[in-house]
């Protein structure tokens, strides 16, 4: 194994966020203050470049970001922890073939969790996932209503009930609206509509990738 690719996995066994964020200021050769504000928490899931990964490391922290004159990171401050009562929620997002995924982690009854990139939909009047994750999300058919959807490729049955709890960028919301189709109808898809953003105005920020949720 190459030394590159040592520290690749080295950095993807990490399993608390300070040690993510401090392999991702040895990455990057850059300086970060503040990592002593860092609580004890798990890691997130980045992906993209190691500016995205910062960039969703951070997602629930308040920082600075300081650039040199090639727009090139050169030092991070920590300010503090991002507070329950701030009115914005930033979703770090990577971009892929035109469209929008964030990681979401998803429970139906609060003990069974699974955690995946879903792609942002606003078209999409519920959380839509493929039928064979209701197991694995703790949720059984008796449980759940059939109902005709309206989807890009016409209608469909889905069946509808209620995720006990979703969390995304260190937000949790409760009681939220899903609906799953059949596996081959969504394809390697998964979308996060409107039974969670409707909750919040968006703003989507296409240079930074970033996309921010106001609290309403």
């Amino acid at each position: 194994m190459s030394a590159c690719c040592g520290q690749a996995k080295a950095t993807e066994e990490l399993d608390d966020l300070f040690s993510q964020i401090q392999a991702l200021q040895d990455r990057m050769h850059i300086q970060i203050t503040g990592l002593e504000k860092v609580g004890n928490e798990p890691k997130v899931r980045a992906s993209g470049s190691l500016e995205q990964q910062l960039q969703q490391a951070l997602a629930t922290y308040n920082h600075i970001i300081s650039r040199n004159a090639k727009g090139q990171i050169e030092q991070v401050v920590i300010i503090n922890k991002k507070q329950k009562t701030d009115d914005r929620i930033v979703l770090p997002t990577r971009y892929q073939d035109g469209h929008f995924l964030v990681s979401v982690s998803l429970s139906g009854n609060g003990s069974l969790w699974q955690t995946l990139d879903m792609m942002i939909d606003t078209g999409a009047d519920l959380i839509v996932l493929p039928e064979s994750m209701i197991d694995g999300l703790g949720m059984t058919d008796d449980k759940l209503t059939h109902r005709e959807m309206q989807t890009a490729n016409g209608k469909v049955n889905a069946k509808v009930g209620t995720l006990q709890e979703v969390r995304l960028a260190g937000e949790t919301l409760e009681n939220v609206e899903a609906a799953f189709i059949e596996d081959p109808l969504l394809g390697s898809n998964s979308l996060l509509g409107m039974s969670v953003l409707g909750r919040y105005k968006l703003v989507i920020d296409d240079q930074s990738k970033l996309i921010t949720l106001f609290k309403k």
